[in-house]
């Protein structure tokens, strides 16, 4: 029986230390040497396990505190992670060490440091023998960073019903932005979604190879030109306006639509970007081709778009959107994917929870909402069945903006203390959730 946090945060390093030095580069295609590590803890300490194959070497597994279970809280994380170059990191991204009570390595934050505050909630509601009203389960996949074709995609296929009704924590927030006096920690409760689409412009009858008239050029200049100011009118998303509104009111001031600008002249500038890409959809241009070092085109232009748009946008309105950009210029547009984001609904009183956990050693926090610019595992969930929550808090010193350059970047690292702050907070909150009771 663990009796204290030191204790647990010890635990918990030594397993994501071990985890961190399985080396489940998304190439390799080999999450299934992490899965059996996972279930060997597991099994080990009285918890139940499934093993979903899914090809290969690749696969999912679900923890269970029961061999049945229905309508659960849901802790989703993954286990495959991007590549990582060894000769551009400080300390080996493979390696699993800890130095100053610091643990490096590909995954710290990306996400297996959440897999094992997961297992670790589990563990301690095992050996607590705390009465639960709800099933908990633990989920951690294959895939995420690639799609998702060998995780969590055939898992809901293969288990359609298992998220209906449920409540989900995966990653994504937990992350704090400071200024102010504050640390609004980020609870992310929708993504954008993502399309791209390409955009062709051909020449005019009169262009020929010796008189060339260079119209596609010229259109295509004026699509790159649209597509970085587009006047489009849009709904700012609701997790989006209650972030700045909050932030707002803690600034002495009213958060308007009208005002946005003025707004964001208030908040620190490492801020700006992110806040304008939360408020509206977004378009970047990824590449272009054309002219004579591309014959094949034809004379013709093109130019390929990625595009984030705000959850409220759906396919038919996403090519409103287009034409009304590209209105009277002589082009045609393909949308070559799109999908669409999405949003929870907003429950205050969860909200309320998680903030009064984190305020136990984080006084001056605040849990708010966001509308993640990014994509994870959770765009696969039916938002409308399920609540879903990016959330597994850091402390202060893990903000947004330092975390936001180590993921699937170089030194990505957890200070002890977080991980251990994490587990600590999810545990208290599964406790306290949906009624559950300690027995």
């Amino acid at each position: 029986m663990i009796e204290t946090w030191v204790d647990i945060k010890t635990e918990a390093a030594d397993y994501l230390s071990k985890l961190i030095q399985i080396n489940t580069s998304n190439y390799l295609e080999n999450e299934m040497e992490a899965i059996q590590f996972l279930v060997k803890i597991a099994e080990k300490n009285g918890l139940y396990t499934y093993v979903h194959r899914t090809g290969g070497n690749r696969g999912n597994v679900v923890i269970s505190l029961k061999p049945e279970y229905e309508n659960p809280i849901v802790l989703l994380s993954h286990l495959d992670v991007v590549p990582a170059n060894e000769e551009d990191w400080e300390h080996p991204p493979f390696a699993g060490e800890i130095i100053d009570d610091v643990l490096w390595g590909r995954g710290t934050i990306d996400t297996k440091q959440m897999t094992i505050t997961h297992l670790m909630t589990l563990l301690l509601l095992k050996r607590n023998k705390v009465g639960l009203n709800r099933d908990v389960i633990l989920v951690a996949t294959s895939d995420e960073e690639n799609g998702s074709h060998f995780g969590l995609i055939p898992f809901l296929k293969d288990h359609p019903k298992l998220l209906n009704n449920s409540i989900v924590f995966n990653e994504g927030g937990g992350f704090p932005l400071l200024f102010e006096d504050h640390a609004y920690y980020l609870c992310e409760m929708g993504q954008k979604g993502l399309a791209r689409v390409r955009i062709t412009a051909k020449n005019d009858s009169t262009s020929n190879p010796y008189l060339p008239n260079n119209s596609s050029l010229q259109a295509i200049l004026q699509v790159i030109k649209a597509f970085q100011t587009p006047d489009i009118n849009e709904i700012m998303p609701s997790s989006t306006y209650t972030l700045y509104s909050t932030i707002a009111s803690d600034l002495g001031i009213t958060f308007s639509e009208n005002e946005f600008d003025s707004f964001l002249q208030k908040i620190p500038q490492t801020y700006v970007s992110l806040f304008k890409a939360m408020s509206k959809t977004t378009f970047s241009i990824t590449k272009w081709d054309g002219g004579k070092k591309h014959p094949s085109l034809g004379g013709q232009y093109e130019v390929y778009l990625d595009s984030r748009p705000v959850p409220s946008v759906n396919r038919e309105s996403y090519e409103k959107m287009l034409d009304t950009i590209l209105a009277g210029l002589p082009v045609e547009y393909e949308i070559l994917s799109f999908s669409q984001g999405y949003e929870s609904y907003i429950n205050t009183e969860h909200l309320a929870l998680f903030e009064k956990e984190v305020r136990k050693e984080i006084p001056n926090a605040k849990v708010v909402p966001f509308l993640s610019i990014g994509g994870s595992d959770s765009r696969h969930i039916d938002s409308s069945q399920s609540q879903i929550y990016g959330y597994c808090p850091m402390m202060p010193d893990m903000s947004f903006d330092k975390v936001i350059k180590m993921v699937h970047g170089i030194n990505e690292r957890i200070p002890l203390e977080s991980l251990r702050f994490g587990i600590q907070n999810m545990y208290n909150i599964i406790i306290q959730m949906e009624g559950s009771v300690k027995g």
